[in-house]
């Protein structure tokens, strides 16, 4: 199986090498030749897609099977794995996930760009499948001759090391797929774009429909993957809630702000000429800051507690490394033709709720808050680069809590004024609306300093009110008019989110000692410790204090515990232990408990927190996913998109 497994490695390669020469052939015959090497390139993508999911399909029944000659196996899964574990222990590792990531990159790029982006002329069509089998041979490369998923053990083995009890976790199980179809859908849009400017097709505007419904695509499954990590981190203990501003999450973020900056770009292209120069230059990004997540993931250059173990200065990191660079010089030359354009000029306008002057400054508070979170992420980096030291100061959490407060703040107003932006102009209906969502944003403004709340609350919270009312009253406009509300679902989970996220930092925590009996107060609850539970669960013993939650209407029981997993017979490795927390989750705020060990006298050490608005941040994320969803998948693709105007 793992010779098999290598040599189909080896053969993706070479398809792919034979499909970059194809591409790039194309690009200097006429149309007719030109036309039917780009069908054997296609075809040629087709079977090293093919291909790579039967890799994967191999690799996957090597974890099935227990092969532990194979050295991803012998080290990520044992005999005693559950079979739904064995599965998810596929991509726990360095070359797992690579294979994961690379199989479905390769099938999107396979089944949609070259097979219905065409009829654009061969230049666009030949100039777009060589720069997709570039990014794609370089994978395959990487793959075949640098991750090798099927390296073999240098010992044989009975039994494996098995998966790490932190990631034997429902959620962590589906995080990694998610994820990675959101990172491989970028691919497209970075294709299309470049190929846009590289054969002067920018004027194409069915060219910019498949970009938005790409990145569409990415931005669904990219939040599915980023929520689906937050409630991981959540529920397991030490992860620091649902978002620690670890490097690995915070790379993950960046090319989300970047496609949704992205996106409204597209969406300025009905009212102002000057977004196509937006949508052009940052179409590439969401894929290539894709590329650094992988960078900071694998290479060690950053210290995180999601990153695998590796060194900056390993072939699979310096291979990562050659290939953002030249992702990024092509962007660059994107970039400069971009910058050589002429551009229509725009109308003069008085600010008045202008929809382009309202997208530019979403864009810009965008792009710009990607950029501080970025600058800040590898912040340590670039210090020990300028400096030669390696004692630059990394940014606290509390640094990216100010950074996205405030960038909240500025997208809850520019939300509201967008939404008041779409209404119908006939006065004085249309200035009453106004006027209701300022007064609804000054009383909710009021109630908070009334109630002695800070004024960087308060003013926030009077925000979000007067966004909130313009967004239903958009809402309710589009219902009226049979108009599309996919995206005000998105926008009303986006506001929920910052007032759930701004909310949330409030938490109120104690760690403290307890002895059977006694007693804690926290947020008007009281935490008794009532017993010491003792519990065998599938074979892995449990152990926890039970908690005794109590306030007036709410009697609970908490049982934080900790798993002891035994280890494994020929690892030689010491039992792994790994804490569960208890939650239970309220409308308003949620209880969450921590078993932090035995103290000295015998009594139990145990962390108590409240942490309000929980529940909203989950169906923020929910109502964001469902409303990008729905217009990517909603209905027919072109009616969908927006028409785009070229004056």
């Amino acid at each position: 199986m793992s010779e098999l497994g290598k040599g189909l490695l080896t053969a993706i390669f070479l398809l792919y090498c034979f499909a970059t020469a194809f591409g790039l052939a194309a690009l200097k015959l006429d149309s007719d030749r030109a036309a039917k090497l780009l069908l054997r390139a296609r075809q040629t993508i087709l079977a090293a897609a093919g291909l790579s999911i039967v890799v994967l399909v191999l690799l996957t029944a090597a974890f099935l099977t227990d092969k532990f000659s194979t050295a991803a196996v012998a080290q990520y899964s044992s005999t005693k794995l559950p079979f739904f574990y064995k599965i998810s222990a596929v991509w726990a590792g360095s070359a797992g996930s690579l294979l994961l990531w690379s199989a479905i990159m390769f099938l999107l790029f396979a089944l949609r760009l070259p097979g219905k982006i065409q009829n654009f002329g061969t230049t666009f069509d030949a100039a777009a499948l060589s720069i997709g089998s570039v990014v794609c041979l370089a994978f395959s490369a990487l793959l075949a001759f640098v991750a090798r998923p099927f390296a073999i053990t240098s010992v044989p083995l009975v039994e494996g090391m098995g998966l790490n009890p932190l990631l034997q976790n429902f959620w962590m199980v589906i995080h990694p797929p998610l994820l990675f179809v959101g990172y491989s859908a970028f691919l497209v849009p970075f294709v299309i774009a470049l190929a846009c400017v590289l054969s002067g097709k920018i004027e194409d505007t069915v060219l910019y429909k498949q970009l938005r419904w790409w990145l569409l695509f990415g931005v669904c499954f990219l939040s599915l993957g980023i929520a689906t990590g937050a409630r991981w981190s959540y529920v397991e203990l030490g992860w620091g809630g649902y978002w620690a501003w670890d490097p690995v999450e915070n790379t993950s973020l960046l090319p989300w702000f970047v496609a949704v900056a992205a996106l409204h770009s597209i969406a300025g292209m009905r009212v102002a000429d000057r977004f196509r120069r937006w949508t052009v230059i940052l179409g590439p990004v969401p894929f290539i800051l894709c590329l650094v997540a992988t960078f900071a993931t694998r290479s060690g250059v950053l210290t995180s507690l999601h990153s695998f173990q590796s060194s900056p200065l390993s072939v699979m990191s310096s291979a990562l490394l050659a290939l953002i660079g030249c992702c990024f010089l092509l962007w660059l030359v994107c970039v400069i033709r971009c910058c050589l354009w002429t551009i229509a000029p725009s109308q003069q306008s008085r600010f008045y709720l202008d929809k382009s002057e309202i997208l530019f400054w979403a864009n810009v508070t965008l792009v710009f808050t990607a950029a501080v979170i970025g600058g800040a992420t590898f912040w340590p980096v670039i210090w020990k680069v300028i400096s030669s030291s390696s004692s630059g100061l990394a940014p606290t959490p509390k640094f990216y809590n100010a950074v996205i407060s405030l960038a909240g703040i500025v997208w809850a107003f520019l939300l509201g004024l967008a939404s008041l932006s779409y209404l119908p102009r006939k006065r004085p209906v249309f200035t009453l609306k106004v006027l209701v969502c300022c007064a609804m944003g000054l009383v909710c403004f009021g109630i908070f300093r009334l109630s002695e709340k800070h004024l960087l609350m308060s003013l926030p919270c009077g925000i979000c009110a007067f966004s909130f009312t313009a967004i239903f009253l958009k809402l309710s406009h589009r219902l009226k008019t049979a108009g599309k509300v996919a995206g005000e679902i998105a926008h009303l989970g986006l506001l929920l989110l910052v007032v759930a996220a701004g909310f949330s930092w409030g938490e109120q925590s104690v760690q403290t000692q307890l002895t059977k009996g006694e007693k804690i107060t926290l947020g008007g609850y009281e935490f008794i410790y009532d017993s010491f539970k003792h519990q065998l669960s599938q074979e892995i013993p449990q152990a926890g204090p039970e908690i005794i939650v109590w306030k007036k209407g709410l009697k609970k029981t908490l049982w934080p515990h900790t798993n002891l997993h035994p280890p494994s017979a020929d690892s030689g490795s010491e039992p792994q232990s790994a804490s569960e927390v208890a939650i239970h989750t309220g409308l308003l705020e949620d209880i969450y408990v921590s078993f932090d060990g035995i103290g000295s006298d015998g009594g139990v050490i145990i962390t108590a927190k409240i942490k309000p608005f929980m529940s909203w941040l989950w169906l923020a994320a929910a109502l964001i996913i469902a409303g990008v969803a729905l217009t990517a998948f909603g209905g027919k693709r072109n009616r969908l998109l927006p028409p785009i105007s070229d004056t």
